[in-house]
């Protein structure tokens, strides 16, 4: 067993300890200020006898380090320095989490906790339970309120039969052994918890809800957030951006969401008014005579795929040919043509899209593809066009011949 000292003080980052066993890269040390990981968290980084310590992990009780390179021997007396700004950063992400958990569930009694990233990259909830942008917005504001409020962060042992701990937010079937040990944020939050956290809510600094997205099948939602400094830079970063659109828009600050709504509901009509449009163009399509067969032709901005499927369907019913694209977030191209004209639409869709990093599939009469970007939509129907009008020319001649 290794004497965890960041169990009775996670403050320390400095220690001296003997190796107990090394086996390969990993070692074992008698007792160990490094932080395994678990409840979410990510484990410690940072040194011993100078040399990188890459990976940290428990097994049977037993604290293992993975220090690649070095050259320990049982007995021998070893410094250790925990990396101290990411373990303090992931111990107020993980006072943080308590605290945005506790005051979510709070607002929504029936929430449950389904999943806890604390990393330095990413601290996140991910929650099973409605809820919705005003619920989180409000639980953020209660959590500042908590951490302006500097109240304590303690720490007891508590048998695992103990009453109060109907009180606490914990997983019975995750407790091993007789004894629990619990968290307790001010009167507010009492939770199980076997991780590493500051000793005030004033040391977090700063909490900031960052996103807010499905989280689906794992949950119904996953809430990200950000601690202390990276939190109080984000929320500049915000607050900029919002000043900036509020300008733009020529609206208030607190008018930012009426005025993009406008904006997108503007946009939706004017969507609605260029499908409309172009419903109308593709439907009046004129197609240009070549060798006795009609070809419509024509590129279009964002049309429906269904639309453009059906519209090619139809012209190309009876001694027809068609080449039609649409320019959209991506470029797709239909080229289809009569069973009465002899043409690869499959090959020449493939001979078309290529050399712009494109493919299609289909078969002789009937084929669709589509390039990744609409860059060189142009190019290609120009392409598609003049190879198709070879086709029919020479098909035309061949006839004449006969």
């Amino acid at each position: 067993m290794t004497d965890r000292l960041y169990d009775s003080d996670p403050y320390i980052s400095r220690f001296t300890a003997r190796v107990v066993s090394a086996e390969g890269e990993w070692i074992a040390l008698d007792r160990t200020a490094f932080y395994p990981g678990g409840g979410g968290q990510e484990p410690d980084r940072g040194k011993l006898g100078g040399l990188p310590v890459t990976e940290v992990k428990q097994s049977e009780g037993t604290v293992l380090h993975r220090v690649p390179g070095h050259t320990f021997t049982a007995g021998q007396e070893v410094e250790g320095f925990v990396n101290w700004e990411r373990r303090y950063e992931l111990m107020k992400g993980h006072t943080g989490e308590h605290l945005l958990f506790s005051r979510l569930h709070q607002l929504c009694p029936e929430m449950e906790l389904v999943k806890i990233a604390i990393g330095q990259d990413k601290k996140s909830v991910m929650v099973k339970g409605p809820l919705d942008w005003e619920i989180v917005v409000k639980a953020q504001e209660m959590a500042l309120e908590a951490i302006e409020a500097d109240l304590p962060v303690t720490i007891e042992i508590v048998p695992k039969d103990d009453p109060s701990l109907g009180e606490a937010r914990m997983k019975a079937e995750r407790i091993h052994g007789d004894e629990v040990r619990v968290v307790s944020i001010g009167e507010i939050d009492r939770a199980a918890c076997a991780g590493v956290h500051v000793r005030s809510t004033k040391e977090i600094g700063m909490l900031l809800v960052t996103k807010f997205t499905s989280a689906r099948p794992t949950a119904d939602f996953e809430v990200e957030f950000q601690v202390g400094g990276a939190a109080k830079r984000t929320a500049l970063q915000l607050s900029a951006a919002a000043l900036r659109a509020t300008e733009s828009l020529g609206a208030r600050v607190q008018d930012l969401d009426r005025a993009l709504n406008n904006v997108l509901r503007d946009r939706e009509m004017q969507a609605e008014q260029l499908r409309v449009y172009e419903e109308k163009a593709l439907n009046e399509l004129i197609p240009s005579r070549i060798g006795g067969v009609d070809l419509y032709s024509g590129l279009f901005g964002a049309m429906d795929k269904k639309m453009l499927l059906d519209a090619a369907a139809r012209f190309t019913e009876d001694h027809a040919a068609c080449v039609l694209g649409s320019a959209g977030d991506r470029f797709m191209l239909v080229v289809a043509c009569s069973p009465d004209v002899d043409m690869d639409c499959a090959a020449l869709i493939n001979e078309v899209l290529s050399p712009y990093g494109g493919r299609g599939g289909g078969k002789m009469q009937f084929a669709t593809g589509g390039a990744p970007t609409p860059e060189h939509a142009e190019d290609i129907m120009v392409s598609a066009i003049v190879k198709i009008r070879g086709i029919l020319e020479k098909n035309d001649q061949e006839n004449k011949d006969e």
